[in-house]
């Protein structure tokens, strides 16, 4: 069996969710299930996204963060057939696409609205030819509020994208501010799902010498964009909008009791925690551990114990989805972790597999 005859029949198997071991087990033992896994942290490089960042000098940088130097393979190295066989190998049904780093924070107003449209259309032809295995949160020029209107209109009818990608913030703003309320405003009125992926703010982009920013700014700026909507009061004026946070919420779970500032909380059931400073946070009625657990996170780099028993510990399995980071991580790799942490029973992994994300994606839905 050559690569794409083993790559279709393994797809067909976890499309149509039959259980089997590909070898090794007498015919009249139970079969293993397939996970059928739904991958919400998935990155690919379309050609107007490759052409984009080198008609930029952004296509560049150390693998894994900074911008400059010799072209980043992670960004330049993604071939479809290769996608398709590590979701294959590893239990993979379907992964949702996503824009990585550094973006669109750069290039002229409507070269932006282009290579934005030409990234979306590349990824609903991906979905078309190779139905089932792909989904698509579509890319937005977000410091372009009309531009973001007009593309959040053609990927949610037109190409019905699953959702909509972001990033942490944009330049010198998080996702709390108040430029971004236009596109709140209509995300929230879809109950749209959004991802959000991490980047580097202009005030933190390689501050530390030979530390990447992916070490300790990705981290930060998701658990800053996260404080910034709830703090700001946007999680609460926006309740529809489904959040995405990658990495586990970044570094959200071990500053919890900075994030309950001036209340006395449960955090984990018969154990009260007092939140540093004497302040709570204006604008968050139902309080922020509430907001907190409507909230999304992917496991993506942070299928470790430590991390994954943080997050556990702070909102409940149901808002814990499975993301890969692919490319720059393997299915394989995340399966192992979340198996190998021992965080999670049997039921849980099943949840946080497919489950979870059925419930906010149900077009995916067995």
């Amino acid at each position: 069996m050559n690569g794409r005859s083993r790559r279709n029949f393994l797809g067909g198997l976890a499309a149509a969710g039959v259980g089997s071991f590909l070898g090794g087990k007498p015919s009249g033992a139970q079969p293993a299930a397939i996970p059928r896994r739904i991958d919400v942290h998935h990155h690919f490089t379309p050609p107007a996204y490759l052409e984009f960042l080198k008609a930029h000098n952004q296509a560049g940088g150390r693998v894994g963060g900074g911008r400059g130097g010799g072209l980043n393979r992670a960004v330049a190295g993604w071939k479809l057939d290769e996608d398709l066989e590590d979701m294959d190998r590893s239990g993979t049904a379907t992964a949702i696409l996503s824009i990585t780093t550094p973006g669109f924070l750069f290039g002229e107003t409507n070269e932006v609205r282009k290579v934005s449209r030409e990234c979306n259309d590349y990824a609903a032809k991906l979905r078309s030819d190779h139905a089932g295995r792909f989904g698509l949160f579509a890319a937005i020029p977000a410091a372009d509020p009309p531009g973001a209107l007009g593309e959040i209109e053609y990927a949610l009818d037109t190409l019905k994208a699953d959702g909509i990608g972001l990033y942490s913030s944009y330049g010198d703003f998080w996702l709390g501010d108040a430029r971004m309320a236009p596109i709140h405003e209509e995300l929230n009125r879809r109950k749209a799902v959004v991802y959000v992926h991490p980047i580097e703010a202009n005030c933190c982009r390689n501050i530390v010498k030979d530390v990447a920013d992916t070490v300790v700014e990705y981290g930060a700026d998701t658990t800053r964009t996260i404080a910034s909507l709830i703090f700001s009061g946007s999680a609460t004026r926006y309740p529809d909008i489904n959040w995405i946070f990658s990495h586990a919420g970044g570094m959200m779970p071990f500053v919890i009791e900075r994030f309950v500032a001036g209340t006395e909380t449960e955090i984990v059931p018969g154990v009260v925690t007092r939140g540093q400073g004497n302040i709570p946070p204006r604008n968050v009625p139902k309080g922020v551990l509430y907001e907190l657990r409507k909230m999304y996170y992917d496991t993506a780099q942070a299928t470790n114990p430590v991390a994954m028993g943080a997050l556990r510990k702070v909102v409940p399995v149901s808002q814990i989805l499975y993301g890969t980071d692919y490319w720059y991580r393997s299915a394989a790799e995340t399966a192992r972790g979340l198996v190998s942490n021992k965080v999670f029973n049997e039921a849980e992994m099943r949840a946080i597999d497919r489950g979870n994300a059925e419930r906010i994606l149900p077009r995916y839905r067995a």
